[in-house]
C-alpha cells in the first residue's frame, strides 16, 4: 500500500503558489526512490514536473487552490504513483511536504495477451510492449526478468511450459526491438504465484499475466 502525507503551512509571501517537498521511498521506507521523475497534474489543467535527488527528495513550486494527481516514470512508462489518491492544496498554502511509499521494481504488463493455450502474442499487446521498449531504452542500465504466470486450468506441466513460452515470446519481442538480450531473462512460473482465486473466473483472469521486474 502506498501512503500519502501532507503538511501545509500558511505563508503570506506565497499567495498564489505553494512550495511542495516530495519524499519518495520504498514501501518499507528503507530505500530512497532516487532520480525518479514525478509529474503533478492539476484538475485545472496545470502540469508540474520534478525529479528526486540521490536522497529521494524533490522540490517543486505549484499553484495553490487546485487538486493534484501524481504520476511517476517507470520502465513500462508513466504510472499513477498516487494510486488514485489526489491532493488538494488550499489557497494561501505556503509550503508543504508530500510523502509517497511505492516500489517500482515490478510491474504487470497489463494488456499483453496471447492466443488461448498458446504463446502467440495478440496484436492488441503492442501498446504496452512498445512502452516497455521505450522504458528499457531510457533506463538502459537495468536488467529485468520477464515472468509468465497462468491459471491452473490444464495441469502443472502444461502451464509451466506455457508460462515459459509466453515469457520467452515477450523477451524475443523486446530483443527484436533492440534491447540487448543479456539484459533480459525469461522465467515461467506456471500457477505457482497466483494473485487471484483459481476457483473463480475473475481469479483465474488475474492469474493469467506477464510481469516485468528489475533484477539489478
Amino acid at each position: 500500500m502506498n501512503k500519502l502525507f501532507l503538511s501545509l503551512a500558511i505563508c503570506a509571501s506565497a499567495a498564489f503558489s505553494a512550495d511542495l517537498t516530495i519524499r519518495a521511498t520504498d514501501y518499507n521506507q528503507q530505500y530512497a526512490q532516487r532520480n525518479k521523475t514525478i509529474v503533478l497534474r492539476g484538475s485545472r489543467g496545470t502540469h508540474f514536473e520534478t525529479t528526486t535527488n540521490a536522497s529521494g527528495i524533490a522540490r517543486v513550486q505549484i499553484s495553490d487552490g487546485d487538486t493534484y494527481s501524481f504520476w511517476c516514470d517507470g520502465i513500462t512508462g508513466e504510472f499513477d504513483c498516487g494510486f488514485g489518491n489526489t491532493l488538494y492544496v488550499p489557497p494561501g498554502s505556503g509550503s508543504g511536504t508530500w510523502e509517497i511509499y511505492y516500489d517500482d521494481d515490478r510491474f504487470e504488463l497489463k494488456g499483453v495477451t496471447f492466443e488461448t493455450g498458446k504463446s502467440t502474442i495478440l496484436p492488441g499487446s503492442t501498446k504496452i510492449l512498445e512502452a516497455t521498449v521505450k522504458g528499457l531504452q531510457k533506463f538502459d542500465s537495468v536488467s529485468v526478468e520477464i515472468s509468465g504466470h497462468t491459471d491452473n486450468v490444464g495441469g502443472e506441466e502444461f502451464n509451466m511450459k506455457l508460462s515459459q513460452a509466453r515469457a520467452d515470446a515477450v523477451r524475443d519481442y523486446l530483443i527484436r526491438k533492440g534491447i540487448a538480450e543479456n539484459r533480459i531473462r525469461a522465467v515461467g512460473y506456471g500457477f505457482m504465484r497466483p494473485r487471484g482465486d483459481n476457483r473463480t473466473p475473475e481469479g483465474r483472469a488475474k492469474n493469467r499475466r506477464i510481469e516485468i521486474s528489475i533484477v539489478n
